[in-house]
């Protein structure tokens, strides 16, 4: 999963084809006749919640892609770091952050990445 995140995810391209994948995925974009727009940083998603809260409950040190979760929760609050401030979203990430914070199954790369997003929950509290 290292890999794929480094290599695939590394650009704002690659981050944007995830979070597009993903909001599709999950039903946050609607239907589409093709999948070129997945790779089109311009169509995006709007407003990302339902993304968010999706990602927010794949942070669980159980599933084989928490790096790939905790990857694209950053991703998203990199592009849309208001999303923390609708409340239910950010109140799952603060409350399970300490947990995953304590685990030894966590990455360096998910660690670091977790602290940036707490550190992103505390200036939207602000």
């Amino acid at each position: 999963m290292s890999h794929f995140i480094d290599t695939a995810l590394a650009d704002d391209v690659g981050a944007a084809v995830n979070l597009n994948y993903w909001a599709y995925w999950i039903g946050e974009i609607p239907l589409e006749l093709s999948d070129d727009f997945i790779a089109s940083q311009a169509s995006g998603f709007r407003p990302g919640h339902k993304l968010l809260a999706h990602l927010a409950d794949g942070i669980d040190p159980r599933h084989g892609y928490l790096d790939l979760n905790i990857h694209s929760v950053w991703s998203l609050l990199q592009i849309r770091p208001n999303l923390l401030r609708s409340g239910t979203a950010a109140s799952a990430l603060r409350d399970r952050l300490p947990m995953m914070l304590d685990s030894a199954e966590l990455s360096s790369r998910g660690r670091r990445e977790l602290e940036n997003i707490r550190y992103a929950i505390r200036l939207a509290e602000a």
